[in-house]
């Protein structure tokens, strides 16, 4: 064998294992006590709420991850339950420690493609060392993007959501209220209302026994809406103390309006740097090789 590919292996593992080592903390989500764990709800219950569908990337790595998964069940302490219902993904689809699997999978294959292509590209283990720890923490931070996703989109509905229950549930029961808006957004939007399809699995839950306020709290909880929880939580406390809804209704709207608003502006305040940031990036370089290098060497040159 030859040692130099046997010494470019060792260094290329090597080097892998410190990135994943000096990354994995910064890469990783810390958990929130302040809100309820999705993972921790009934099966029963969030299976409502989530898809069985597997990712793309994942179907194509299933063959393998899947069978090292099964035979490595401690890998499902890697990856949180939490961030695949966040996702919207079901966990008995897509176990935790196949989604680790997963991880290791991508990753030692872009590699050994990096060390196969080392005879025809002497740089290419190198190259590989950077797409290798990129295809390792891919899965996870796909799934991370996939529920702050779907949490954005919920936050976004959720005020549009209230001001259509409001006046309807000043004439009707709550619960009609929230289911007739429900159904009437999702007919309307093709089922391309999220927040209305989730509310319409709570309305049904409900339905078999469950608790309205209680299976709202399961759509927050499946999603990590904080917003949607405390929401829950107050028309559950107006109606033990004959409070009006439409005055929760209406406050909460005004809210998540606010929060909204005061999102977009503070995202609005970081464009100019950004865009400041840009020119200097782009003007700064050519200023520095068209201007103050000439000028610097015809200075040296009439010394």
């Amino acid at each position: 064998m030859d040692l130099g590919w046997l010494g470019a292996a060792a260094t290329g593992t090597a080097a892998f294992s410190l990135l994943v080592a000096v990354f994995a903390p910064w890469l990783a989500v810390p958990a929130r006590d302040d809100v309820v764990r999705a993972a921790g709800l009934p099966r029963e219950r969030y299976e409502r709420l989530v898809s069985a569908e597997r990712p793309a990337w994942e179907r194509l790595l299933a063959p393998v991850a899947g069978w090292v998964g099964s035979r490595v069940p401690a890998l499902a302490s890697q990856v949180s339950e939490r961030d695949i219902v966040r996702a919207g993904l079901d966990p008995a689809a897509l176990p935790p420690a196949e989604v680790y699997a997963a991880k290791l999978v991508l990753a030692v294959a872009l590699l050994a493609a990096g060390f196969a292509l080392s005879p025809f590209l002497p740089f290419a283990p190198v190259a590989a060392l950077p797409v290798a720890f990129a295809g390792y923490v891919f899965p996870t931070e796909y799934l991370g993007w996939l529920g702050r996703r779907r949490q954005g989109r919920l936050r976004r509905e959720l005020p549009d959501f209230l001001a259509l229950v409001r006046p309807l549930a000043e004439r009707h029961a709550l619960e009609r209220a929230f289911s007739d808006v429900a159904d009437a957004l999702h007919r309307a939007t093709g089922g391309r209302n999220l927040l209305a399809g989730q509310v319409r699995a709570a309305v049904a839950a409900y339905g078999t026994g469950v608790d309205l306020y209680a299976a709202l709290r399961d759509v927050a909880a499946a999603a990590d809406l904080e917003e949607l929880d405390e929401l829950a939580g107050s028309l559950a406390q107006a109606r033990h103390l004959g409070r009006g809804v439409g005055e929760v209704l209406a406050e909460h709207e005004r809210g998540l309006r606010d929060g909204e608003r005061n999102r977009l502006l503070g995202a609005a305040s970081t464009v100019q740097p950004k865009l400041a940031a840009i020119l200097a990036g782009v003007y700064l370089p050519e200023f520095v090789l068209l201007i103050v290098v000439p000028l610097f060497l015809s200075t040296l040159g009439r010394l």
